[in-house]
């Protein structure tokens, strides 16, 4: 996955349109534990700082160190520069992993395989774009 977002990343976080909570509150329905999190190609943090208000932990990725200073600085979110087609979490790790406009960017069989290995078997893994969302 190539940097596009380190050169403009203050006026992305500043104009980059929000999710609606009926969004979230869909997605806390189908959640059975709220441990652990993670938000791949996070950018600037805005759905990782929603996902702190539910889960224990929000682990928080991207690609661009620029995109992570724009977040959020929370007590219960840990952002990290790694890629997300492969990650240092330990296998069965994650209740939720959520990428938020960025699904496009990835090298989708590796990502596959690589959410398929840190998701827990009764996780819940969600896409979101900006057009219509199909579930």
């Amino acid at each position: 996955m190539k940097d596009n977002f380190s050169l403009q990343s203050k006026e992305y976080a500043s104009f980059r349109p929000q999710y609606p909570k009926a969004f979230y509150d869909f997605i806390f329905e189908h959640i059975k534990n709220f441990d652990r999190t993670l938000d791949v190609a996070t950018g600037n943090g805005q759905v990782a700082a929603i996902l702190a208000t539910k889960f224990r932990e929000v682990h928080a990725i991207d690609i661009s160190e620029k995109q992570l200073a724009q977040a959020p600085q929370l007590p219960n979110i840990f952002y990290k520069k790694e890629r997300a087609e492969h990650t240092s979490f330990g296998d069965k790790y994650f209740d939720l992993i959520t990428v938020a406009q960025a699904i496009h960017w990835l090298e989708f069989d590796s990502f596959y395989k690589e959410i398929n290995r840190i998701l827990k078997d009764d996780g819940l893994f969600v896409a979101v774009g900006y057009r219509l969302i199909e579930v």
